[in-house]
């Protein structure tokens, strides 16, 4: 051991978690080397909201150079670790895909053994993490051995980077560890004067308390219909809807409607010509136009235009395009930042109107470049791109009163929402703005963490966490959080 000097490095409040694991059978050779003393730690340790009763456990929290090694045997499910060991391979630890939400539990001793010497020495078998073979000499916190018993140290690649946990100190509730934690908690959808209804994991429904104190109850079926109504009609706006009685049409290289040209498709037409002709194997099919065409008031007329290209690629992975224009007044305008067909329109008292393209919320093959889009069409007639306003590639539209909207502004989607693996202490931040009528923005609140907004009727603004079972009001700035294994039916 005198040849590996620990440091420390990457620590939450000067500490950095180990592991344990036991070996499932056979006694591991070890080095010969001067075993070094661990101690027990003098400050407390939670594992997923479980206090250790470390002077009772016959698998102690250890310290060495004040770093913190965890045990790690009576939760190994709770930890989402598969430890497999083979006297030739060594020692193999690999995170599971999914969590298995299994509330954390330790044996006790009747004794305490507070005055046990714990040493350690360096074991002699391979060691890989995640399929990764681990240079254990080389490491600033090898894995060590204890009584013939693996403790695995968590530096920053490890516990963050192959783990993806979240280790928290303080001087009151001392090392606490965060594990990846199964998915419960969706989206609020509705509430009532004092509590939200959440969506569930497994078609569930539950009711929260508005002041987020207690634990949350389920929604019977009959509830859960009465629920979902609700939250239909409280949607903003109304859907977009083309008239299936007025359609643009196409003359030669433009598209019209109304005899007013939107668009040219000679950039389209060219693109797609270029390539037939280096790729002689395929026959261009010339390009399918569709349009949706919707009236918004006496003077004003959506236009979108749906271009599908390369049509010898079949549907659903066709390459298409789409172009909105706003018909005022005999002329026609590009909407800006708007690439997508809107799902919402939403009239304002003065005249306005917000003009809104939602997020797919999960991904399909249809859907990795469906983002949050918004536009506004102002009482002048002029438009503006709220994406590029505020420097964000999406924008949810959560609430809309006579004075604006209130939404949340952020970027990288997919990578936030969909990656299989994130750590918990992701740096994923999204913003919350009022906007008014004119597209002027006032921010309301940061989240750091990615997560679904809810605005209630008082105005507040919650938070779902997208990672952890989490729950915030940024308006009171209170928040609460359940392990996965509490939510559990």
């Amino acid at each position: 051991m005198k040849n590996h000097r620990i440091r420390l490095r990457h620590t939450v409040g000067g500490l950095v978690a180990g592991i344990l694991l036991t070996l499932a059978s056979g006694a591991p050779a070890q080095a010969e080397e001067t075993p070094v003393p661990m101690q027990l730690p003098s400050f407390p340790v939670q594992v997923n909201g479980l206090k250790i009763d470390n002077e009772r456990s016959p698998y102690p929290v250890l310290t060495y150079n004040n770093m913190v090694y965890l045990p790690v045997k009576p939760f190994a499910d709770t930890l989402g670790l598969e430890v497999v060991w083979d006297a030739a391979r060594g020692l193999k630890i690999t995170r599971r895909e999914r969590p298995l939400a299994i509330r954390p539990t330790v044996e006790l001793k009747d004794k305490a053994s507070v005055s046990r010497r714990y040493d350690a020495v360096l074991p002699g078998f391979p060691i890989e993490v995640n399929g990764k073979s681990i240079n254990n000499a080389a490491e600033p916190y090898p894995l060590l051995l204890v009584d013939n018993v693996s403790y695995f140290p968590m530096t920053w690649r490890f516990t963050r980077n192959e783990f993806g946990w979240r280790t928290d100190w303080s001087a009151k509730e001392g090392f606490q560890l965060t594990t990846e934690q199964q998915k419960v908690l969706h989206r609020i959808i509705a509430e009532d004067t004092e509590a939200l209804y959440v969506e569930a994991e497994s078609n569930r429904m539950l009711k929260v308390n508005k002041d987020l104190k207690g634990d949350p109850s389920p929604v019977d079926d009959k509830a859960k219909a009465n629920v979902s109504q609700l939250a239909e009609k409280r949607k903003p706006g109304v859907p977009f809807a083309g008239d299936p009685k007025q359609a643009a049409v196409r003359l030669g290289d433009s598209v019209y409607y109304d005899n007013i040209e939107l668009m040219s498709l000679k950039p389209i037409l060219e693109k797609a010509a270029a390539f037939y002709e280096s790729q002689t194997e395929y026959v261009n099919k010339g390009l399918d136009v569709q349009s949706k065409i919707m009236k918004l008031d006496d003077r004003t007329v959506l236009a979108v235009i749906s271009i599908s290209s390369f049509l010898h690629i079949p549907p659903p992975y066709t390459p298409y395009t789409h172009e909105a224009f706003i018909i005022r007044d005999g002329k026609a305008s590009s909407v800006p930042d708007l690439t997508q067909v809107p799902t919402r329109v939403v009239r304002n008292p003065d005249g306005s109107f917000w003009i809104v393209s939602e997020a797919a919320d999960r991904m399909t093959s249809r859907t990795p470049n469906v983002n949050g889009q918004l536009a506004l069409l102002d009482t002048s007639g002029q438009l503006h791109g709220m994406n590029t306003k505020l420097g964000e590639k999406d924008i949810d539209l959560l609430a809309a009163t006579a004075d604006g909207l209130t939404v949340k502004a952020y970027s990288d989607r997919f990578k936030a929402y969909h990656d299989s693996f994130i750590p918990l202490d992701a740096e994923e931040r999204e913003t919350y703005y009022l906007l008014d009528l004119q597209g002027n923005g006032t921010r309301l609140f940061l989240y750091k963490g990615a997560g679904r907004g809810y605005v209630d009727s008082k105005g507040h603004i919650y938070v779902v966490d997208r990672q952890v079972n989490r729950i915030s009001d940024l308006t009171s700035g209170q928040s609460r959080t359940w392990w996965d294994y509490e939510l559990k039916p």
